[in-house]
């Protein structure tokens, strides 16, 4: 026993003090990982200085220096022009797409005419900012990003729904944009959720829950990769109880609607509960199945995972693998995978796996996903000249620049995740992994109260984590949390 506690107390100091370089995710780079901070707020843009307000400078007659071709685009039956001399305004958290696209804007502009201010800031400044803006009326920004409140302003009637602009012939080319290419969790994601008929937003970008697992370690122990969570466990401690200074595995346990909560519901879905049994009045959260996924949840962090589990946030999930002081992610955003195989950011870098999440074997397959999308709000003074920027942005060609020529990773459309460039790059097992993922997953869908009743149920299973209450306890407050809040 002394070998294990001075093995967690190890994994308990890298975990919160290792965050290095992530080149594929959060800092800028290959992809992002849009959860909360543990604060239970909306997303895992990190905070590299002070908000900017930086408006793009118009490309003018630099068209052979754009980062695309023109041509790109003039296959489209749309008109590029008819807003030519107007502005759009953007508001944006500082988040990876943003710094990859940010050198395409001046395509945009030679197309259209138009000059585009980007508006990127800190998260909690973002939000703040956003929120004056809807709840005043003042319409500064044309568009803005969201990842959870969605249905909180559809209900509150700020959002402008973006389906006249889709039927508009001089907007929308439905041949050339090509929405079946979309997965179509993110075209759900941007149907609020699936509680509205229309479009909220359009895609920006999407992750997906996957395993990661040191592949050495599997081949010195015999393991197989886990399908199930029973087999999963199995692994968790074989390693555990074999391996000095590594642990079984690592998970989120830190309060936050998109901490603890984010990874539990995979689990929550794929043991058969329901995060709602029928809303808003019984919460299926102390289902007799929901609590069977907190128990394999809590206990598998308890007996496996790092001392203090309770505390870990997805930076130090990530950062305790890079380490090489875990044998396992049990499940988590499968953009951490830039971040993991990165030999300048991961001590373990050739010796990383990844798979799909583990589910029981009386359950089915089913991981979480999370999508942002750029939405418009009936306040807006140029919703429509911001729709011709989300085409635009979200188009064939502008995402395989964005993936294909600069390295990002966090592509909504599959023909991407399918282009044998792409793939060599990001590996094809990811790749096929992603995909299968992607197509299986069961999001939950985010209603308008969620942000209020999703921190308190990170607080019950935080607290289960810590072993301050037992999962039942903690799931059965969760759940009279989320409906106390109707």
């Amino acid at each position: 026993m002394a070998r294990e506690s001075s093995r967690r107390r190890f994994i308990s100091a890298t975990g919160l003090g290792l965050v290095t370089g992530l080149a594929g995710c959060l800092g800028g780079g290959d992809g992002d990982t849009t959860q909360d901070t543990g604060s239970g707020s909306e997303d895992n843009t990190q905070d590299t200085g002070s908000g900017s307000e930086d408006g793009t400078e118009d490309a003018g007659e630099g068209g052979g220096d754009l980062a695309i071709p023109l041509s790109e685009y003039e296959g489209a039956d749309i008109d590029w022009r008819q807003f030519e001399g107007s502005e759009i305004n953007i508001l944006a958290p500082q988040h990876p797409w943003m710094d990859t696209i940010e050198p395409a804007i001046p395509v945009f502009e030679e197309l259209t005419g138009m000059t585009v201010i980007t508006n990127t800031f800190p998260e909690q400044q973002f939000r703040t900012k956003r929120l004056t803006d809807l709840t005043t009326g003042a319409g500064e920004y044309d568009a803005f990003w969201n990842v959870r409140t969605v249905n909180q302003y559809r209900k509150s009637g700020w959002l402008q729904p973006l389906d006249e602009f889709f039927q508009d012939d001089s907007l929308f080319d439905e041949k050339w944009y090509d929405r079946d290419d979309l997965f179509d969790v993110v075209k759900w994601r941007c149907h609020a959720d699936g509680k509205w008929d229309k479009w909220s937003g359009l895609p920006l970008n999407t992750e997906v829950q996957v395993q990661f697992y040191r592949t050495d370690l599997y081949e010195k122990h015999g393991l197989e990769v886990a399908e199930t969570t029973e087999e999963f466990i199995e692994n968790a401690r074989t390693i555990h109880e074999n391996e000095s200074d590594v642990i079984g595995t690592l998970g989120r346990g830190q309060k936050g609607y998109g901490m603890a909560p984010y990874i539990l519901n995979t689990f929550v879905q794929e043991f058969g509960a329901n995060i709602w049994d029928s809303f808003p009045d019984d919460s299926g959260l102390d289902s007799e199945k929901a609590i069977g996924a907190a128990d394999f949840y809590v206990n598998l962090l308890q007996d496996y995972g790092p001392e203090g589990p309770g505390s870990f946030t997805w930076s130090d999930v990530l950062s305790a693998m890079q380490s090489g002081t875990a044998g396992h992610i049990v499940s988590d955003a499968n953009l951490f995978w830039p971040g993991l195989t990165d030999p300048e950011a991961s001590d373990v870098a050739d010796r990383i796996g990844v798979a799909p999440v583990p589910y029981p074997e009386s359950g089915s397959f089913g991981p979480n996903q999370s999508t942002w999308q750029m939405n418009t709000s009936q306040f807006a003074d140029n919703s429509a000249g911001a729709f011709l920027f989300m085409i635009w942005a979200t188009s064939k060609p502008t995402n395989n620049w964005m993936h294909i020529d600069q390295g990002a990773g966090f592509s909504v459309r599959r023909g991407v995740w399918e282009n044998d460039e792409f793939r060599s790059r990001v590996g094809e097992t990811y790749a096929d992994v992603t995909i299968e993922s992607q197509e299986a997953a069961n999001p939950i869908s985010f209603d308008e109260n969620y942000p209020e009743w999703g921190q308190k149920y990170s607080e019950e299973l935080q607290r289960a984590i810590n072993g301050e209450k037992t999962p039942t306890e903690a799931m059965k407050a969760a759940a009279s949390a989320a409906e106390n809040a109707f």
